[in-house]
C-alpha cells in the first residue's frame, strides 16, 4: 500500500466484522471490474415488502468497514422505510485487494451494477450516501449517472488532501490528491443533501460549504450547530434522510410514470398507424 493510502484508509483489523457479517442472511459478494470480490449487504425494508423501495447504496467512512456500519444501517432502513445496500471498500475486513481511490470507485460501480442489473431498481430510485470519505466514491459515482434519483453527503470531504494540508499546497501536489469532489460535484445532477456538524475538526465545515455553491440541484442543507466528526446528533440526521428519501420517492414515481405514459402513448401511435395503414390498402 503507498503512503498516500496508507493516510488516506487507516483500515480496521479485518478480524472484528469478519464474523458478524458471515452470520448475516443478507450479506452477499460482489465482483469488482478488476477481479476483486466485496463484501456487501442488501438489507430489504420488511415494511415494504411488495412494493418498491427508494434503495440507498451506502459509502462508509474510512475508519470503519461493513460489520462497524451495521447498527446505523439497519436503523437506516428501520426508520426511512427504504431499502439499503451497503458495501465495503477493498482491502477491509473480507474484501480482497488493497485499499485505494481506484479500489472504492470499481466497488460502488460493481454495487450499482448488482442493484441496477440484477434486482432491476431503477436509477431513480436509488440515493447514493456517503459518509466522511465515503463522499468520494459517492461524488464519482454521481457525477457518472445522470439519472441517478439523489445523493446525500454527510460530513463530506472536498479532497482527501485539504483535510490535512492548505489549498496552495494541495494545488502543488494536487497528482497525489485522492477524491477530489470540488473537481466534479459541478457535474452531478440530482438532487442533493449535504449534511455537517459545524464544529467538525477532522472535517472542517468548510469543506461542505466548498462544495455546496458548486451543487445544480440543491435540497436545503442540515447544518448543525455545536456537531463534530463523531457526533452527528442521530435524531436530526436520520430525520433529514428520511425526509430527503420521501421527496426523491416522489419525484422518482412521477418520472417513471410520465415515462411509462409517453411509451403508452408512442405504442398506441404506432398501433392505430399500422391500423389506418391497413384500412387504407383494403379500401
Amino acid at each position: 500500500m503507498s503512503a498516500v493510502n496508507a493516510i488516506a484508509f487507516p483500515v480496521p483489523p479485518r478480524t472484528w466484522s469478519a464474523a458478524i457479517l458471515r452470520r448475516r442472511s443478507d450479506l452477499i459478494i460482489l465482483h469488482t471490474k478488476n477481479n476483486e470480490t466485496t463484501a456487501a449487504v442488501h438489507i430489504r425494508n420488511k415494511r415494504r415488502l411488495g412494493s418498491r423501495p427508494v434503495t440507498i447504496l451506502y459509502s462508509h467512512a474510512n475508519a470503519e468497514d461493513l460489520g462497524l456500519s451495521l447498527p446505523f444501517l439497519d436503523v437506516l432502513s428501520r426508520f426511512c422505510g427504504a431499502d439499503v445496500l451497503a458495501y465495503e471498500y477493498s482491502g477491509y475486513s473480507i474484501s480482497s485487494g488493497e485499499p485505494s481511490e481506484e479500489g472504492c470507485i470499481n466497488c460502488i460501480d460493481a454495487a450499482l451494477a448488482y442493484l441496477v442489473d440484477e434486482c432491476h431498481v431503477p436509477a431513480q430510485r436509488i440515493i447514493a450516501y456517503g459518509r466522511s470519505i465515503g463522499s468520494g466514491p459517492t461524488v464519482d459515482l454521481a457525477s457518472r449517472t445522470p439519472n441517478l434519483g439523489g445523493m446525500i453527503l454527510q460530513s463530506p470531504i472536498a479532497s482527501a488532501g485539504l483535510v490535512v494540508l492548505p489549498p496552495s499546497l494541495c494545488k502543488v501536489l494536487a497528482s497525489f490528491d485522492l477524491f477530489r469532489n470540488y473537481e466534479k460535484i459541478d457535474k452531478v445532477r440530482c438532487r442533493t443533501l449535504v449534511i455537517h456538524g459545524k464544529n467538525d475538526t477532522m472535517v472542517p465545515f468548510d469543506h461542505a460549504q466548498m462544495l455546496f455553491p458548486q451543487i445544480r440541484d440543491k435540497h436545503p442543507p442540515l447544518w448543525i450547530e455545536g456537531a463534530g466528526h463523531h457526533d452527528m446528533p442521530d435524531d436530526l440526521c436520520l430525520n433529514a434522510v428520511a425526509n430527503f428519501v420521501s421527496f426523491v420517492e416522489e419525484r422518482a414515481g412521477r418520472v417513471l410514470r410520465d415515462r411509462a405514459r409517453a411509451d403508452l402513448g408512442a405504442s398506441t401511435s404506432w398501433f392505430f398507424g399500422l391500423f389506418t395503414k391497413q384500412g387504407a390498402a383494403r379500401a
